[in-house]
């Protein structure tokens, strides 16, 4: 039920501290679901960096700790991880029940459809550069090491802060095709719009994929390629969703 709106203002007020009240609570909610992670990650990190190390142990390269407390923080900095990602969801499960009653029918159904795309397409993104993408980068980094006959010394926090930051930004670049989609859902643009900026796509693209791969071509085909794949199935697939009503007024 509304509350029912004082002439001074009061109404409004209150409804106002009941909805940070409730941001409150639901962020409380997501910090005890990170903690409830984070702490047996923790107790899990060996079990958990020896899966993480599965790329730089297939090609022979030894990691090393440079200080006593090395281990120890990237053991920590492994278990928040660790938590971030599996909290995520319901991170997102709860920003959506928080903004739900202010939303429409086809604001709701693209609600609910971005809380079941987005954590598939960030899993599926980052586990591809898991697999895929940081062998390759690993492999021309050494290869590059060894040019001079400068022997490598690899740190085990620092290949870590670098597989991160691969896993990250491949999970966070698929979500692009998914943003595309909601503004061809929502009528903000439509895919024969979008295709006329192609050139300026492609550029953009590969420019991602050089920024968040080493300088080298084949690290940068190997992303920028599939993410390119992406964007014309994107536009393919928008060319099949329903018409916003906007769109059907002008015509």
């Amino acid at each position: 039920m509304a509350p029912k709106t004082k002439p001074d203002g009061d109404g409004d007020l209150s409804e106002w501290t009941e909805h940070l009240e409730e941001l409150r609570r639901r962020i409380i909610a997501v910090l005890a679901v990170f903690t409830i992670v984070t702490l047996p990650a923790f107790a899990f990190s060996e079990q958990i960096a020896a899966f993480l190390m599965t790329p730089v142990a297939d090609l022979g390269v030894a990691l090393y700790t440079f200080n006593p407390a090395e281990k120890f923080l990237a053991y920590l900095n492994l278990a928040v991880w660790t938590g971030a990602i599996f909290s995520a969801p319901f991170c997102l499960l709860q920003i959506g029940l928080f903004v739900w009653p202010a939303l429409r029918g086809k604001e709701r159904r693209w609600t609910l459809a971005a809380l079941l795309i987005v954590p598939v397409l960030f899993i599926t993104g980052s586990g591809l550069a898991y697999r895929f993408l940081s062998p390759t980068v690993l492999r021309f980094f050494l290869g590059f090491a060894s040019g001079d006959g400068i022997r490598p010394l690899w740190g085990f926090r620092e290949y870590l802060a670098l597989l991160y930051a691969l896993m990250l930004a491949a999970g966070l670049l698929l979500q692009a095709p998914l943003l595309l989609l909601f503004s061809f859902a929502l009528g903000l643009t439509t895919p024969k719009k979008v295709a006329r900026f192609r050139p300026h796509t492609i550029f953009l693209i590969f420019l991602a994929a050089g920024i968040c791969t080493p300088p080298d071509v084949i690290s940068q085909v190997a992303l920028g390629v599939p993410l390119y794949l992406l964007f014309e199935l994107t536009l393919f697939i928008g060319g099949f969703l329903p018409r916003t009503t906007g769109e059907k007024e002008e015509q």
